[in-house]
């Protein structure tokens, strides 16, 4: 019986041995079957495609797409110009436009720059005149309208120059933006601590840096509001000069140390030529009288001094 139950054992043994390799063996097939399936099912949707239910329309449209091609190109380059617009339109940009224009009648040509960036919704910054044949307009008028101006304005004469110029201060408007936030909850904060004071030391503390604070808010404020109106409004430079002159340079108000010294030499030429032109008007009338003055002066010496002068003492009697 042990002989037979252990012949038993062992047969039991070897079955489930064959039964666990043949189920290893069955899952590596599977696995790689799986794996051929998967690399297959990459393909299979482009070839199943076609039979589904709208796989004719699809294909059509493609079709079409296909023989639309030469106006793919220009819808391409509409979509892509209003892509950029619209870019351009999310952003804070400065503009600046320099204009020189030579014209026949300058106070005329001036009226109607004036006039133009009215029109325009804008106004005259600044205005200087030289005389009847040359004057400088600072013209301000709205960003998104300011190419119309320029080109009304490119009409009053020959246009001798032109420059312009963009500054991109998106950065610096969302940052102020996100500082004026900040601010605004600090004071808030702050506020709220000052209420709950109630020593007089805390109170002066917590109001001398709420000052702070409120005047660091006002002065974000401020350049918010700078931003906003440089931004809104281009600035347009306008040089008109009458043909045949030519335009007056304005004059560059540099400033630091090479400033201050051309200043102080201009200061210094003049202060020393007024002091010449003196010197020379009284330099006539002083060589006449040192001409007359000088020996008159040493005879009326001489006779003081002969007249201050002591007799000479006796001499004593032997």
């Amino acid at each position: 019986m042990v002989r037979r139950r252990t012949v038993l054992g062992t047969t039991t043994v070897a079955l489930l041995a064959a039964l666990a390799l043949a189920g290893c063996g069955g899952s590596g097939s599977d696995d790689s079957g799986s794996s051929a399936g998967g690399d297959g099912s990459l393909e299979a949707p482009a070839a199943e495609a076609p039979a589904e239910g709208g796989g004719s329309g699809d294909g059509e449209a493609a079709q079409d797409d296909a023989g639309d091609g030469d106006a793919g190109p220009r819808s391409e380059g509409g979509v892509l110009a209003e892509v950029v617009s619209a870019a351009a339109s999310d952003r804070s940009i400065i503009y600046t436009v320099d204009l020189t224009i030579s014209t026949d009648d300058v106070v005329a040509a001036a009226n109607q720059a004036a006039a133009a960036a009215v029109t325009a919704g804008g106004y005259v910054a600044d205005e200087q005149v030289y005389g009847d044949d040359n004057a400088v307009l600072t013209l301000k008028v709205p960003s998104a309208d300011h190419q119309d101006t320029v080109a009304e304005l490119e009409t009053l004469g020959e246009v001798t120059s032109r420059s312009r110029g963009t500054e991109d201060v998106t950065q610096e408007v969302v940052d102020v933006a996100s500082r004026i936030e900040s601010q605004r909850a600090s004071i808030a904060r702050i506020r709220a601590l000052l209420a709950e004071a109630t020593q007089l030391a805390d109170v002066v503390s917590i109001e001398s840096e709420l000052a702070g604070r409120e005047a660091d808010l006002d002065a974000l404020l401020s350049r918010q509001e700078q931003l906003a109106g440089l931004t809104a409004m281009a600035t347009i430079t306008l040089q008109l000069f009458e043909n045949g002159e030519e335009p007056v340079q304005p004059d560059d108000d540099d400033g630091g140390f090479l400033a201050g010294l051309s200043g102080g030499w201009d200061a210094f030429v003049t202060v020393g030529g007024g002091f010449l032109t003196a010197l020379g008007a009284v330099l006539p009338f002083a060589a006449v009288a040192a001409l007359v003055g000088i020996p008159a002066w040493q005879i009326t010496k001489r006779r003081r001094g002969q007249r201050a002068a002591p007799p000479l003492p006796d001499s004593p009697a032997a």
